[in-house]
């Protein structure tokens, strides 16, 4: 048998030689820096490629989404409006890193558009990009400079725009933008510590707040009617409850004795403190408590701008006040109106929302005076201002080509107690279709808009707000009742009638005083209203001849109200738990029958009305 050829060698010179001793080490080290990083830093072995999460304890994950700032359907950004912008307060006392905005949602761009998305922070661009054709997720990542961010606060823009494309000849220049923002579009950072002083605690809350009553006692009833009015003005949904919340803790507000909270929540705080308000823990967690039964004063505090100077773990003030708007004239930028520079290629709009009981002396206004700077134009251009009052459309003027102040009466009859004042300014020319060029032009509201009040009395509900506008008291007969399911029901409606920058005093277990206005919560002898629940019926008054209908297992009936000496109030019932009811919008009628399905109004002769709001 003939021999096999010998297997050949890779490398020759290889046969029989040792590793080197300084191979050997080099690998042990190696492995030893291997095992360290695995150790410190496990998360970059078990990371998935397309984790891009910040990976750090909840305690120093601050996150403030789209719905807890105030848009809990998320934003729609299209060819009427274009553009959005949100206020996102940031922790100040916690160092922060990765700051960052992350925008989720969905595009639709037709195939002969060209669309732009373009973000900015505090009126600086930081990424302009076209978005694809068709429809398409949104999911991507924006860092928030340090500077901008330095201050506590960034002001987020996010704006869409674009043209079809210029081959296509037609009267219709939109571009077909439809972008969806989602609600889960969130701000975040990574904290050095966890929040531990007042205003980063206050920065820190979501638009859903609960508010912790652990003692029952009338005082602490009323600061925590006072604290769900005031954070409720300042635009938080409050729900109370009578034990912390499973989830979101950091959300929640605790009121009580120190003593109290600590023995029913397990709050404690780092370091002793006097009555007022302080940053405490509970579960680990972050929360606010408030140990001083002075709703008013403590509220006002943390939501007004002086909140800015609690930079420590605890305080106790002594004194806010807020000045009061009086005159025959409101200006718009009181109210929270754009006076900026904007950009207008077809259509600008200026929304402006106002409460009767926010005005001097709770009166209709007559008429708004628009006064608008106008860019300089093309002799066939003309620009026509639109009016709408809370969906009807109150006026539609020609605007002087040199702007001026432009006066449009406001039907008293249309007026509700919550108002919103739709400006719109449209371009208008006599070419059409491909010799129009699609040109944005400057366009600014100017000092001079305003709201003139007048002297119409108002009826029902907005004649309520007149009444009530020099002050009033909540009276609450029945202090049997269980006091968070009480809170729960009458907090939103007080809210929309108690006049702003005033402190109703709440007299517990005590009927109407006469010949003052009042708030009643229940019934009381000495009060008529137009609707009234009895012995298990909703009934108009005063023998249910209108209305006579079973009442419901779970809702709230508001009513005007007349008391001794006919003194003017508003009487509120409830039964059971009004849940996420939604408050109607009240005008005229006399009363409100509200439920989680629906609500509807009843007139003054006792009739329902013709639509559910």
């Amino acid at each position: 048998m003939s021999d096999k050829p010998a297997k050949k060698e890779y490398f020759r010179a290889e046969h029989g030689r040792n590793v080197p001793k300084s191979a050997w080490a080099v690998l042990g080290l190696a492995v030893v820096v291997l095992f360290a990083f695995i150790l410190a830093r496990p998360s970059w072995f078990t990371r998935d490629a397309g984790d891009d999460s910040i990976h750090v304890p909840p305690e120093r994950h601050f996150t403030k989404t789209l719905a807890a700032s105030g848009q809990p359907d998320g934003l729609w950004l299209t060819d009427d409006s274009p553009s959005a912008s949100y206020l996102v307060a940031l922790p100040a006392d916690s160092a922060r890193s990765h700051t960052r905005l992350h925008l989720v949602g969905s595009s639709q761009v037709p195939t002969d558009s060209t669309i732009f998305l373009s973000v900015k922070m505090d009126g600086q661009e930081v990424s302009k990009t076209e978005l694809p054709t068709g429809q398409h997720d949104i999911d991507s990542f924006y860092a928030i400079p340090d500077q901008i961010a330095s201050d506590g606060q960034v002001r987020v823009q996010v704006t869409a725009s674009g043209t079809r494309d210029n081959q296509h000849c037609t009267t219709d220049h939109s571009a077909g933008i439809a972008v969806h923002l989602a609600p889960d579009s969130l701000v975040e950072a990574a904290l050095a510590e966890p929040v531990h002083t007042i205003r980063d605690a206050v920065a820190s809350w979501d638009r859903q707040v609960t508010v912790v009553l652990t003692d029952r006692g009338n005082t602490w009833r009323s600061t925590a009617a006072q604290m769900g009015m005031s954070l409720t003005r300042a635009g938080h949904e409050v729900v109370f409850a009578d034990h912390l919340p499973d989830a979101d803790i950091d959300n929640a507000i605790l009121l009580g004795p120190a003593d109290t909270l600590k023995s029913q929540t397990g709050w404690t705080t780092t370091q002793d403190m006097g009555n007022g308000v302080a940053v405490g823990t509970a579960n680990n967690t972050p929360v606010l408590g408030v140990t001083e039964p002075d709703g008013t004063l403590i509220s006002s505090f943390l939501t007004d701008p002086t909140v800015a100077t609690a930079d420590s773990a605890s305080s106790d003030p002594s004194a806010v006040t807020s000045p009061t708007v009086t005159g025959d004239r409101v200006p718009l930028a009181s109210l929270g109106a754009d006076m900026s520079s904007g950009q207008i290629t077809e259509t600008k709009r200026w929304r402006i929302n106002y409460s009767l009981t926010d005005l001097p002396g709770g009166r209709i206004p007559a008429a708004v005076d628009v006064d608008i700077a106008l860019p300089a134009s093309p002799d066939d251009i003309r620009w026509l201002l639109n009016v709408d009052l809370n969906g009807t459309l109150a006026a539609s003027r020609n605007l002087n080509t040199t702007g001026g102040k432009t006066s449009i009466p406001l039907p008293a009859q249309n007026a509700l107690l919550d108002n919103t004042v739709t400006l719109s300014v449209q371009r208008d020319r006599d070419l059409g279709g491909c010799d129009v060029r699609i040109t944005p032009y400057p366009m600014q509201l100017q000092p001079g808009s305003q709201l003139v009040l007048g002297t119409d009395p108002g009826a029902g509900f907005t004649a309520a707000a007149r009444a009530m506008a020099s002050g009033v008291s909540v009276y609450l007969p029945n202090t049997d009742a269980d006091p968070i399911q009480q809170l729960n029901a009458i907090v939103p409606t007080l809210t929309e009638f108690v006049p702003a920058q005033y402190d109703p005093p709440f007299a517990w277990n005590q009927q109407p005083a006469a010949g003052k206005p009042f708030i009643l919560v229940g019934d009381s002898p000495t009060v008529t209203t137009p609707v009234a629940i009895r012995d298990g019926r909703i009934l108009s008054e005063p023998d249910g001849r209108t209305l006579n209908i079973p009442a419901f297992q779970n809702g709230l009936v508001v009513s005007t109200a007349t008391g001794a000496t006919r003194a003017p109030g508003l009487a509120i019932d409830y039964v059971g738990g009004i849940g996420d009811s939604t408050l109607p919008d009240f005008g005229t009628e006399v009363a409100q029958v509200v439920t989680a399905q629906g609500s509807f109004a009843v007139n003054a002769d006792g009739t329902v009305g013709t639509s559910a709001r």
